[in-house]
């Protein structure tokens, strides 16, 4: 597993991380809402096998929703902190569909 020195870091892996094969006949957005001192606003559209991602945006209509601190996300990227975990002590919140949101790590090989 990579190890990324920054929330930028990780957002610049993602194309290279996207399995457009396990996102065939998806057309879905994750919203990815990052607070704190490296806040960003991220949107990765997924439409059938390709990834288009767009910064400082806010979609009206996301699949997905995921909020957190940038710095704790970067944990959870960097495999220092179970998500799991961030979600149930609320460092991490996400709204949405649950199935696709397991559909969603796995197009980025996640294994958190």
């Amino acid at each position: 597993m990579p190890r990324y020195a920054s929330i930028d870091d990780v957002i610049a892996s993602y194309p290279e991380r996207f399995q457009p094969e396990k996102a065939q006949g998806v057309n879905d957005t994750v919203y990815m809402n990052l607070t704190g001192d490296s806040a960003r606003d991220v949107v990765l559209h997924v439409n059938d096998g390709t990834l288009d991602i767009k910064q400082g945006e806010t979609p009206e209509d996301a699949t997905l929703t995921l909020t957190a601190d940038a710095d704790d996300w970067l944990k959870i990227e960097n495999g220092e902190l179970n998500p799991m975990m961030a979600m149930m002590s609320g460092k991490a919140k996400m709204r949405g569909s649950m199935p696709f949101a397991m559909k969603f790590m796995g197009m980025f090989g996640f294994s958190g």
